[in-house]
């Protein structure tokens, strides 16, 4: 079987199952996300194709939008990720 590059051409992606991750891991996976689409935004600003195509792939904006809210029910405080190039904010229990 030959697995699509393209993230935008898999009909379905199972959710992850967050409840059974630890704290310190939702935030890693979701930092993570966060520098990749920081690593996107340097490409394009100096003129090549994002490596990860963060902003332009649903998956990724649904898989931290599934982190933050699971974040958010553990009481977890984050900085949100902008997705429209800004400031970030800060979410959660303080």
């Amino acid at each position: 079987m030959v697995m699509s590059r393209n993230f935008d051409q898999i009909e379905t992606l199972k959710p992850m199952a967050c409840g059974m991750i630890t704290d310190a891991s939702l935030r890693m996976i979701y930092e993570a996300i966060r520098g990749a689409l920081e690593a996107d935004d340097e490409c394009e600003a100096s003129g090549k194709d994002p490596k990860y195509r963060v902003r332009s792939t649903t998956e990724w904006k649904r898989h931290a939008g599934d982190l933050e809210a699971e974040m958010l029910k553990r009481g977890l405080a984050f900085d949100a990720i902008d997705w429209t190039n800004g400031q970030s904010e800060r979410r959660g229990i303080q």
